[in-house]
């Protein structure tokens, strides 16, 4: 069999064999009374933060713990450009670190302009941490490297930043990941761009990822 494609992060639904798909789902929008057969990470969005009660989040992610086929909690994080209150978001975010810790799931995090408080988390964090479309600078990402971080890196590889280009080549392979996100851009045309960005022969770079996968999901 050949070695898959693994698109670690996605909103898109479907099934090919050629690609291991973790599909993204709202927590607040899954119907948990029956069993989900996909491969899928759930969580709280900062977006969708206000006006949910913790005991209410709680609730929801006890009901997870039936699902056999969850991979990973998220996109979970916390972001200071979107109206939900950020205080809220930083509850929602602990009660759901508190949740994956508890249930050994590695994270998917959603950041934006909120690096500082998020780091002081990531050094506590006892599970793996996705940072899903990953396009920090070359000073952040030699931060997130200390602390341990994967790195999952999306759409915006195919713009051919040259910033971005050098931060990807940073990356250690062993901490590397890739995603289609909400993009209608295939997962094989930019595993193709990441391959050329790191002079490695595309067979080279789904056999890294596998094992990468392979690794977070079996700690």
């Amino acid at each position: 069999m050949k070695t898959p494609y693994i698109d670690i992060h996605t909103h898109h639904s479907g099934i090919s064999e050629q690609v291991i798909a973790v599909q993204n789902l709202f927590l607040q929008e899954i119907d948990l009374s029956s069993e989900i057969k996909f491969p899928f990470s759930a969580a709280i969005h900062p977006w969708h933060s206000d006006g949910l009660q913790l005991k209410e989040v709680s609730h929801m992610l006890e009901n997870l713990t039936t699902q056999k086929k969850l991979l990973a909690i998220g996109e979970t994080g916390l972001d200071k450009v979107c109206n939900a209150d950020y205080n809220q978001q930083k509850r929602i975010f602990e009660l759901q670190l508190d949740f994956a810790e508890a249930n050994h799931k590695p994270l998917i995090i959603h950041a934006v302009k909120s690096w500082n408080d998020l780091t002081r988390y990531f050094k506590r964090a006892k599970v793996p941490v996705i940072l899903h479309g990953y396009t920090g600078s070359l000073i952040l990402t030699r931060q997130l490297i200390e602390l341990g971080c994967y790195f999952s890196i999306g759409k915006s590889v195919m713009r051919l930043n040259p910033d971005q280009q050098q931060v990807i080549q940073l990356i250690p392979l062993s901490s590397l990941f890739i995603e289609t996100d909400e993009s209608q851009i295939p997962i094989e045309e930019i595993y193709l761009q990441i391959s050329g960005i790191l002079d490695l022969s595309l067979d080279t770079l789904k056999t890294q990822i596998q094992k990468n996968f392979n690794f977070i999901y079996t700690q």
